[in-house]
């Protein structure tokens, strides 16, 4: 295909993410060192032969694609820390206790009521004795006054019991195991204020890395420590090291909302404007460009020391890698859109060969389709507007770049966050270069230059009232969009091949992307119809809390819930049910031809009502079932518990279903209880 003869790379990129896509999935297969030598010896003399003998070179291509996809499942394999002889959990017996000597490897992040630590494994103990261990733990310890004991590269010894990560306990849930899981942390540990000890010794982490926490560190510090509000201090330390904790919903919300979310965190873009502000003001001295060399060597030490003070963010290296390896490419290769994204590519590769568990990481993907977008589509979307004025034209290269950004990544926005920024080309205008001056002018404040923080204070409050102009369901955004994986492949193709069609003038392309539209709108039409008209009882799990929902095909209804529930624990289910009006009246008994359920949700208290049909009881709040209560129950047949009730009238409870041959289901085993009307 001309495609692949064009950006050649992306014909190697294909197979390898495949083979890490099916090395993560199937995680207990990989291919020796010694297959994979001989395989890469045997397509390269196949490739010469065929050279050689002018022969057809598919087969080698094969070979060639096999390779890739082997050597990305065996990358996956290797790179996988729970694989190690040494990993922690080869060690411990998660029903007990187990002391565990660990260094403390970033900065402890400060909770509601305990200090959340990521903590590289050193020793576990063993029996009676201490064995050497790797892995990374989280580690939630409770507060107290040793808090400030609690230092990156600190040694640590605690007694706990670790934790395995919980899977989702409703449907669509996020999924925070496989987040964590990808991240190669499969434990998690809650450690009490006097189960912990801070050792003397120290502990050296790597240099490079000890020297990028010090660095952030100190910019945390000296940012708490100048004249900033609150929330522009949070904003701050968020566009300088990534630290978000801070930041409060409403203000996280209403940058979603206005589509200019990834400003709140140093990012590709942030070091891409750095880039390109550092090579304007280069060009400006060397307007005929004859010191390209010791333009790349200034702007790269520059981009690397930005990556210092940011702590080493991982999408800081990652962007600066990416503009290390297009500045090489501009000065040595020519500076075409083929050529840049085959760098491009090139960065991507690298990065994935280092850690292959970046593929998974939303913010590698968003990144690199992102930049995808700014080299292929904005210089086609300028194209489109010339002039002359240079302020004109300056708000129109911004307006291209944003919504070039926009096509590239829509696919991955709206599967992983369901809603669209109406005004996300205003907004990035107005947004993005405001956060750029804040993250200069926040520089300076970690200089000890404190009168640039009642600046900052201003410019944050002026930004907080322009995006919450945005923040409206009304006319702001469009929220609760159904947009599934298969919905993902269709508006990606799609992408793709109507790009082709329009970029080389082709028909046949264009007719294609019009068939795979009527396709893609056909399978929504089909979801959306057995959604809609699908009948369903639900009852979440939250944990202490009591949460139901029903739908009666178009007709919805769901039991008060806080916001904060709703949208972790309810809110994605309901969208994939394509769910629009939900009513909100309290109900306890459900009846349909086969199936009649009763929901009992007040202390000591039975409703006088005929329980000889009742085949499904519910019982919520810590309501105490007692055997007297079952024996009026003569067809019942499923008893389920929820997460406000406790664990201790659970074991009772579902000692009392034995007893009358019922089945027992507790949410919190088995996650949220599902029934098709």
């Amino acid at each position: 295909m001309k495609l692949f003869s064009n950006i050649p790379f992306f014909r190697i990129l294909i197979p390898f993410v495949a083979g890490i896509i099916f090395g993560m999935s199937y995680s207990s297969l990989s291919f020796h060192g010694l297959i994979l030598l001989a395989f890469l010896l045997f397509t390269f003399i196949l490739g010469f032969y065929f050279k050689k003998q002018n022969l057809t070179k598919y087969l080698f291509f094969v070979c060639a694609d096999v390779f890739l996809f082997m050597y990305g499942v065996n990358l996956v394999s290797e790179k996988k820390v729970s694989s190690k002889p040494l990993h922690y959990a080869n060690f411990v017996n998660v029903e007990k206790e187990t002391n565990v000597l660990a260094v403390i490897s970033d900065l402890p992040a400060e909770k509601a009521k305990t200090i959340k630590c990521y903590l590289n494994v050193l020793q576990i103990k063993s029996d009676t004795s201490y064995k050497n261990a790797e892995g990374t733990i989280i580690a939630y310890i409770r507060k107290s006054p040793n808090d400030t004991l609690l230092q990156a590269g600190k040694t640590i010894l605690f007694k706990t019991n670790l934790q395995e990560i919980p899977e989702p306990k409703n449907p669509f849930e996020f999924d925070y195991k496989t987040y964590l899981y990808n991240r190669q942390i499969y434990h998690t540990a809650f450690v009490d204020s006097n189960a912990f000890m801070v050792l003397p010794v120290e502990h050296k982490l790597n240099s490079v890395w000890e020297t990028g926490l010090k660095c952030k560190h100190y910019i945390l510090q000296s940012l708490k420590n100048s004249a900033l509000t609150d929330r522009a201090y949070a904003i701050c330390a968020a566009l300088l090291t990534g630290y978000d904790d801070e930041i409060d919903r409403e203000v996280m919300d209403a940058f979603a909302h206005s589509g200019t979310l990834h400003v709140l965190s140093v990012s590709g873009l942030h070091t891409g404007l750095i880039y390109l502000m550092l090579g304007f003001l280069f060009d400006v001295f060397d307007r005929k460009k004859k010191y390209k060399l010791s333009k790349f060597i200034f702007i790269t030490l520059t981009l690397w020391f930005f990556a210092l003070i940011t702590g080493f963010s991982a999408p800081v290296l990652r962007a600066v890698i990416m503009f290390n390896l297009l500045g090489l490419g501009k000065i040595y290769f020519r500076s075409n859109v083929s050529n840049q994204l085959n760098i491009l590519l090139v960065s991507a590769f690298m990065l994935l060969c280092y850690n292959p568990f970046f593929i998974a990481d939303v913010g590698f993907q968003l990144s690199y389709f992102a930049m995808f977008g700014l080299i292929y589509f904005q210089p086609k979307f300028s194209n489109l507007f010339q002039t002359e004025n240079r302020l004109v034209d300056n708000i129109w290269q911004s307006v291209t770049a944003s919504v070039a950004a926009t096509v590239s990544t829509l696919p991955i926005t709206l599967f992983y966050f369901k809603q669209f920024p109406i005004w996300f080309f205003v907004c990035n205008l107005i947004v993005v270069p405001a956060t750029f001056i804040v993250l200069m002018l926040a520089l300076f404040v970690v200089l000890k230059l404190n009168f640039f923080a009642v600046l900052i204070n201003y410019l944050i409050a002026c930004l907080v009232w322009f995006i919450s102009l945005f923040n409206s369901k009304q006319f702001g955004f469009i929220d609760n969009i159904d947009f599934r994986f298969s919905d993902l492949v269709f508006l990606s193709l799609l992408t793709v091949i109507f790009s082709l069609a329009l970029q080389y003038r082709n028909h046949r392309r264009l007719a294609w992307a019009m068939l795979l539209l009527i396709s893609w709108q056909f399978v929504s039409m089909l979801n959306s119809y057995t959604s809609k008209n699908e009948s369903l009882f639900a009852l979440y799990h939250i944990n202490k809390k009591h949460a139901v929902f029903l739908k009666n095909k178009t007709q919805a209804n769901l039991s008060k819930v806080e916001n904060q529930d709703y949208n972790f624990h309810i809110r994605p289910h309901l969208i994939n049910l394509n769910v629009g009006d939900i009513s909100h009246k309290e109900f306890n008994y459900l009846q349909t031809p086969n199936f009649s359920l009763l929901i009992l949700n007040k202390p000591n208290f039975l409703p006088r009502m005929n329980f000889g049909n009742i085949n499904t009881l519910v019982l919520a709040n810590n309501f105490k079932l007692q055997h007297k209560d079952l024996t009026s129950f003569k067809k019942l047949k499923t008893i389920v518990s929820d997460g406000s009730t406790n664990n201790f009238i659970n074991k009772k409870t579902e000692e009392l279903s034995r007893k009358f041959g019922c089945v027992f289901y507790s949410t919190k085993a088995k996650g949220a209880y599902l029934e098709e009307l």
